[in-house]
């Protein structure tokens, strides 16, 4: 009978089976996909119509995604929620970063990133402006267009994968019907209540 030793060295542990590999292609697709950064860059359509029937809270969570991700490949330590809360001061800043993300692939941008900047600062000033002058403040997103059309040609170019970006859910249909409602009575009540 053989008495335990606590002193002996452990006997050796077979070596688990190998995994098995992927295919090249899998593999291939797998490398391209984690090279391209994924900014956020929803469909038009979908800016045009959540934007106006958010009365502009959609710009500001298409700012905090694209500053996420600008801090993911950045590897900043940018506070992403306050960039987007405070986007006129900060906007500049993300389109010219998004701007040189898209340069490295050989992409321009169609505008100058202070002018889109200044186009977005005076769209926020304008709702405050008095009598219908605030409606102008509806139309927040346009800046943002020229932004994320090069964006969204980045990621054609990358392959990135855009129809989860593009796609609408249960709740984006609810908020631009709920949203768009609450918009037409509004205008109705500006046209049949008479100035005063």
């Amino acid at each position: 009978m053989e008495l335990h030793d606590p002193y002996r060295a452990p006997a050796t542990i077979p070596a688990p089976p190998a995994l098995p590999r992927a295919l090249p292609e899998v593999r291939a697709q797998s490398q391209a996909d984690s090279d391209a950064a994924e900014y956020y860059s929803p469909s038009t359509l979908k800016m045009v119509l959540l934007s106006p029937t958010t009365f502009g809270l959609y710009p500001l969570y298409w700012f905090w995604r694209n500053w996420q991700a600008i801090k993911r490949e950045t590897g900043g330590s940018q506070w992403t929620w306050a960039r987007a809360l405070f986007s006129p001061i900060w906007a500049y800043f993300c389109f010219s970063d998004l701007r040189s993300a898209a340069c490295n692939r050989r992409r321009d941008l169609a505008f100058d990133p202070a002018l889109l900047a200044v186009a977005y600062f005076l769209l926020n000033l304008s709702t405050r402006l008095p009598n219908v002058g605030w409606l102008l403040g509806l139309f927040i997103f346009v800046p943002l267009l020229p932004v994320n059309s090069l964006l969204r040609r980045y990621h054609q170019d990358e392959r990135v994968d855009m129809e989860r970006m593009d796609r609408f859910n249960i709740w984006h249909i609810l908020v631009v019907v709920a949203g768009g409602l609450f918009l037409l009575l509004l205008f109705i009540a500006m046209a049949v209540t008479p100035d005063r």
